[in-house]
């Protein structure tokens, strides 16, 4: 690990380093630094494994007490990272250490700082060099990548949810990056060296068919085919009876190979594909209750069914059903793409962007490869080579730009593309947009019916009404709601429409699992760039959420003109809408969505400078 200077107090160079990729520890020179406490400790995990990001207040608050927080736990959290600034003063290369902003804490650090980011770019170098370098020099440079490894991600802190999902992260990245090493040896014809490490690995991922074919080619290189065939048999009855499945195409190819003595040559990432006997479906369930939206179902299937169109871009508010309304017009689209349907998340589970080599990767696997001996190029340039050939359907999920999307997008053929995204994405020419508006009052009456039941629903109509304004009628709420109202049989919907009163009543009620509408808005507006997310909170200090331009310049302390330019580029972001004033013909007003309003409403409440003027107030804002 590299060490970095800083600057104590005094102005003297210091050299920190900070490591997760084993337990935590942090150096400074050749002298261990003492963290403090278990939940200052704790603190600085959360930060580091996310570093350069934001981190909610609340997503540190249910980290260090996971048994549920006391009531001066923000203020404990404040003291705590105050201690650590003191300890971890600020770096030359990042600045600022540890910063506050818009209700959520960073961790700012170089590459070459934190381990887990010096072996993120070390990987990428090292993939990249397959393109040119031999086997052996990309064996080399992963080497080093691994060496960074000194054991289980954050050992001791996994039980803490959002540290270990970002461990786990780490880890299958750890895994793929072994998977590539041993393939480049291999192809530098070292299989006898790396039989005892693949096979440890493989151990401890037993039903990793990537991880297994390198086994078997290992095995077959030390001409130990018996051996060979014997994981192939291993994994065969190890998916049976643990999933159901069969092994894939690419090692069952790998397999009659070694039968009929055939040469194995080294497994690659993406082989020459002829079209899959049974076309690939990795769409995820259509819901069951799935309601409304006939209008865009009818528009969206008319526009790719009869090939028109190559590219649809499915917009709307965060929670407003983009994703399920494009799974459900896909699962009707199976006769009209032969060759496939796909389904990729362009986020992980902390709402980063994935990188293409992992995404490229899991869809080239998937299309059950008849494998030939001229490998096709592992990139993103494979992926649009297939899709160029064939006719498949594939959803993006979940664009932020149009960058996210364009590497996997084909540049002719007959496959077609949906990307879903908040925001229009202008720059994806030629593409067929269909806007996903809220439920209306009957689709959301509707829904709620189906899960909840409709007798209980006709029994107390206005408590409905209630209940889907508060929730803004989008989809996302109103299952949460529904979800907790099948659980909450003895209560009316009246008084839980109540609960909902309220930012923090409406945003404490929002969460189903591990899926908490208030942690999924914070990552919303913290993706935006700093002065769009600050504007949005300032906009909670309004006490309405509709209002004109001349209003929110009020709260965002500008001029109306740069209040205007500010609100157009939250509407081209997707984040509030606009609609012409009935009574003034030459106003607009703009709307901050039920739950954003909510938010940015408790936002503002946390910040002191940001709390509401004594001057604004609900008459006249309506």
């Amino acid at each position: 690990m590299i060490l970095v200077p800083d600057q104590d107090k005094s102005g003297h160079a210091r050299y920190l380093c900070f490591s997760i990729l084993g337990t935590l520890v942090v150096h400074d020179g050749e002298r261990q630094v003492h963290l403090g406490s278990r939940k200052q400790q704790v603190a600085l995990a959360a930060l580091i494994c996310r570093a350069n990001s934001l981190v909610p207040v609340d997503s540190l608050v249910a980290a260090i007490w996971p048994e549920g927080p006391p009531r001066t736990a923000r203020k404990n959290v404040q003291v705590y990272l105050s201690v650590l600034r003191g300890l971890l003063g600020s770096s030359s290369k990042a600045g600022t250490r540890i910063s506050y902003h818009a209700g959520a804490y960073s961790f700012h650090a170089a590459a070459d700082e934190v381990d887990w980011l010096s072996f993120e770019r070390q990987v990428q170098a090292a993939r990249q060099m397959r393109q040119s370098a031999s086997p052996a020099e990309v064996s080399r440079a992963l080497t080093d990548a691994l060496k960074l490894w000194r054991g289980r991600v954050l050992e001791g802190m996994r039980e803490i949810s959002l540290i270990d999902m970002a461990a786990q992260r780490l880890e299958r990245l750890h895994l793929s990056v072994f998977e590539d090493w041993a393939e480049a040896e291999l192809a530098a014809g070292a299989g006898a060296g790396v039989i005892d490490r693949v096979t440890e690995m493989a151990a401890e991922n037993p039903l990793r068919e990537r991880l297994r074919m390198l086994q078997m080619t290992a095995l077959r290189q030390a001409g130990r085919r018996a051996e060979a065939l014997a994981v192939y048999d291993d994994l065969r009855q190890s998916l049976a009876r643990e999933l159901g499945l069969s092994p894939g195409q690419a090692i069952i190819t790998c397999y009659q190979s070694l039968l009929h003595e055939g040469e194995i040559a080294a497994p690659h990432l993406g082989c020459s594909f002829e079209r899959p006997a049974v076309p690939p479906n990795l769409l995820p369930w259509d819901l069951p209750d799935f309601t409304g939206r006939a209008q865009q179902v009818k528009v969206l299937k008319e526009a790719l069914a009869g090939g028109g169109r190559r590219l649809a871009v499915v917009t709307g508010l965060l929670g407003a059903g983009k994703s399920a309304l494009a799974v459900h017009v896909a699962h009707q689209l199976a006769a009209s793409f032969p060759d496939g349907r796909f389904f990729v998340r362009l986020r992980d589970e902390e709402g980063a962007l994935r990188p293409l080599d992992d995404i490229v990767p899991a869809l080239m696997w998937a299309l059950a490869p008849a494998v030939t001996s001229d490998p096709l190029p592992t990139g993103p340039r494979a992926w649009q080579l297939w899709l160029a050939t064939h006719r498949a359907l594939v959803i993006l999920d979940d664009a932020r730009k149009e960058q996210d999307v364009r590497a996997l997008l084909p540049e002719g053929g007959e496959s077609t593309v949906i990307v879903t995204a908040r925001a229009r994405l202008p720059g994806l020419d030629g593409a067929y947009r269909v806007c996903v508006p809220p439920f209306s009052m009957r689709e959301a009456a509707g829904f709620l019916a189906r899960v909840v039941g409709s007798e209980r629903v006709g029994a107390e109509a206005v408590a409905v009404r209630r209940i889907a304004a508060a929730c803004g009628a989008l989809p996302l709420a109103l299952r949460m709601v529904a979800e907790r109202l099948s659980l909450l049989g003895h209560v009316s919907l009246e008084d839980y429409a109540s609960r909902l009163a309220g930012p923090s009543g409406l945003l404490d009620e929002l969460t189903a699992g591990d899926v908490a509408v208030r942690t999924r808005l914070g990552e919303a507006i913290r993706d935006l760039p700093e002065p769009a997310g600050r504007a949005v909170v300032s906009l909670g200090r309004l006490p309405v959420a509709r209002f004109t331009a001349a209003q929110a310049a009020l709260v965002l302390d500008a001029d109306e003109v740069t209040a205007v330019r500010v609100l157009e580029s939250l509407l081209a972001a997707g984040v509030i809408t606009a609609s012409p004033a009935i009574a003034e013909v030459h106003a607009v007003r703009y709307e901050l969505p039920a739950l954003t309003y909510a938010y940015a409403t408790e936002m503002a409440a946390s910040v002191p400078e940001l709390r509401r003027p004594a001057h604004l107030a609900p008459q006249g804002l309506a």
